[in-house]
């Protein structure tokens, strides 16, 4: 079973789901793969984050990444969750 960090974030009537990646794995790539893999029951569009001595960098839909960019990280409602 895998476990991902993730936040399913409610903001201004739009839902979204922001996961937690490795550093070097916010990319096109790893999204696709997400976007595709993930439960559908998990809000999309999904959006990268990663964290590095220089803070957290998303990656995905640019007015959802403007908005993360705007706000600290630890504010967003991060739970781990298990998939089978």
């Amino acid at each position: 079973m895998s476990k991902l960090t993730a936040a399913i974030v409610k903001e201004q009537g739009n839902v979204f789901t922001v996961i937690m990646v490795k550093q070097g794995y916010a990319n096109q790539q790893t999204l696709n793969s997400y976007t595709q893999s993930m439960p559908r029951d998990l809000p999309r569009p999904i959006v990268l984050a990663e964290q590095s001595a220089s803070g957290t960098r998303y990656f995905g839909h640019p007015n959802i990444v403007n908005f993360l960019s705007s706000i600290y990280a630890e504010q967003l409602p991060w739970k781990e969750y298990s998939l089978q």
